[in-house]
């Protein structure tokens, strides 16, 4: 199948931010208390490993013209673990939009409609992600183009709602309540926000050769990490006027993405870690390493 690879930079830049956010906006520690004051370090710390993994897709579009991450393991590796992998991808992005439904349609029906049926509410989900799969990659890719503004507007209103009065700034310094350790052990779960820069390996395809890579994802993930520290550095004094507001933002954005809220999940988080970070790193390294120096250069970055 011959791929029509027609997007560009900005395109790859608004599908990495709307890929990406999630309903962790909301989730964001927004009270008084040690918590909020060591969570903006949390969520920088998490979203580390993802430049390395943007750092690896860079390298590999510099040495695969195709750009396309899942071919080119069909290419390299034995027909069993190429099917293998692609089992586990599968049943981890389902097992993510299982928890990610359940999770949106809570809290929608808890802040948002808390007197319409939930069966209502899931439906209204499924409908705006079923829209996206009958129209497919350029229909989506125009959506999430034209959601980015509402990225720029969700941002905005939280600084510009940090100075009404119904809002409270307060600046927040860092503390540490633990040791390092625990500290990094917290900033797993953390990480777990950002498991949907996963989307982004099958998108890669679809750019035109020679588009930047790296700096495109790099600005979309700095935008949503802007998002999430802007959210802990302003704390709310009505918490749940935000949730509704946020709520009615986001909607309709992160409908695939994974939701995390209870410590029962914990192997969810688990998996979201190996499945978007730790498995297509390891890909990514063997295959860079297979691929001889010169026999493909781009310009990308």
């Amino acid at each position: 199948m011959v791929i029509d690879r027609k997007f560009k930079g900005i395109d790859l830049f608004a599908f990495t931010c709307c890929s990406t956010i999630t309903l962790g906006v909301t989730f964001l520690p927004y009270v008084g208390g040690d918590e909020v004051r060591s969570a903006w370090l949390k969520v920088l710390v998490a979203v580390l490993p993802y430049y390395l993994l943007f750092f690896l897709l860079k390298k590999f579009s510099s040495k695969y013209e195709s750009y396309d991450f899942f071919n080119e393991i069909k290419n390299s590796a034995w027909n069993w673990v190429y099917w293998l992998i692609i089992i586990y991808f599968i049943f981890s992005t389902i097992a993510s939009i299982i928890f990610g439904l359940e999770a949106l349609t809570l809290l929608t029906k808890v802040y948002l409609l808390p007197n319409t049926e939930q069966w209502v509410v899931l439906l209204l989900f499924i409908i705006i992600s079923g829209f996206g799969l009958a129209y497919g990659i350029t229909a989506i890719t125009r959506f999430v183009v034209a959601l980015i503004f509402v990225e720029f507007l969700l941002l905005f209103s939280i600084v510009g709602l940090g100075f009404s009065e119904y809002f409270r700034w307060i600046y927040i310094p860092p503390i540490w309540t633990t040791d390092v350790v625990t500290f990094l052990k917290s900033s797993l779960s953390d990480m777990a926000r950002y498991s949907g820069v996963i989307a982004i390996l099958g998108f890669l395809p679809y750019l035109k050769k020679n588009t930047a890579v790296f700096r495109p994802m790099s600005y979309g993930l700095l935008l949503v990490v802007t998002i999430y520290v802007a959210i802990c550095l302003f704390p709310l004094k009505r918490p749940k006027l935000y949730i509704i507001f946020s709520l009615l933002i986001l909607f309709g954005i992160a409908v695939w993405i994974p939701g995390f809220v209870e410590k029962i999940w914990a192997p969810v988080y688990f998996n979201q870690l190996v499945y978007s970070f730790l498995v297509p790193t390891i890909i990514l390294l063997l295959l860079i390493l297979k691929q001889k120096k010169g026999v493909y250069q781009s310009e990308t970055s």
